[in-house]
């Protein structure tokens, strides 16, 4: 069965998921709905959903930030997105994260099955590639984690993906994720999250770069995301941390 994770802030939509929705029936089981972004990616980290179903707007981490980190870091699990009228436009950005659907809250009864089925489908299909590319874990582990170590390296600086990891080594991008867990204790796109941060703090100390110029340069598209990440790692913000001249390290 399909694992699935959802999240909304409104206590009637939460109640709507857990006992209005014939989930078996869709052969899938829900395994837990929180309230707030954050919890959301928490319980990502740690049960691997095959769908995630997320509000598009909750305190603290939005729905287009959950679609972006699902997208970095599980490129095969489906998001769908749950969403107002007046937030309509605002779900829309979510595409370029591969969001699979977005369903109004207001036909949450009738259009989530119907979403639910697409995700589905599209599992199936990403599965059967995943088959595919299997071959790449026959490479010895050291070598594989060194490549991806290579790779990451000489790509931070630009979007990267599980998936673009996955294809340029030939492997499969779970197997990958698994692999740098092990070998490392940490999350892939923590690490990576971390050198771009590392990278960040030298063109803050040594160059007359704006912040968004910066955020580019390291391979973060949102500046806004890129100082929100900043402060939370190192303690204060980009222009805190050039005006003070901080040497401090990441945390």
């Amino acid at each position: 069965m399909w694992k699935v994770i959802a999240a909304d802030d409104e206590g009637y939509i939460r109640e709507a998921l857990q006992k209005l929705i014939d989930w078996r029936k869709m052969n899938c089981v829900l395994e837990a709905v929180v309230c707030d972004g954050q919890a959301l990616i928490d319980q990502i980290r740690e049960g691997h959903p095959d769908i995630v179903i997320s509000d598009i707007q909750m305190p603290g981490m939005d729905g287009v930030e959950v679609c972006r980190f699902v997208y970095e870091t599980c490129p095969g699990t489906q998001v769908i997105l749950l969403t107002a009228y007046s937030e309509f436009e605002y779900a829309r950005a979510a595409i370029k994260y591969n969001a699979c659907d977005y369903v109004l809250k207001i036909s949450i009864i009738e259009e989530l099955p119907r979403a639910v089925e697409k995700a589905a489908k599209e599992l199936e299909k990403c599965r059967s590639e995943d088959t595919q590319k299997d071959q790449g874990e026959k490479k010895e582990p050291g070598t594989l984690y060194l490549q991806m170590e290579r790779y990451i390296e000489q790509n931070f600086q630009t979007k990267l993906s599980l998936e673009e990891i996955a294809e340029a080594l030939h492997a499969n991008g779970s197997y990958l994720s698994r692999l740098y867990k092990n070998k490392t204790g940490k999350n892939l796109f923590d690490a990576i999250l971390d050198r771009r941060i590392e990278a960040a703090k030298e063109y803050l100390l040594f160059t007359d770069m704006k912040t968004y110029e910066i955020s580019e340069a390291v391979g973060i598209e949102d500046s806004g995301y890129f100082s929100k990440m900043f402060k939370k790692k190192i303690g204060v913000s980009p222009k805190e941390f050039r005006k003070g001249g901080n040497h401090g390290e990441i945390q």
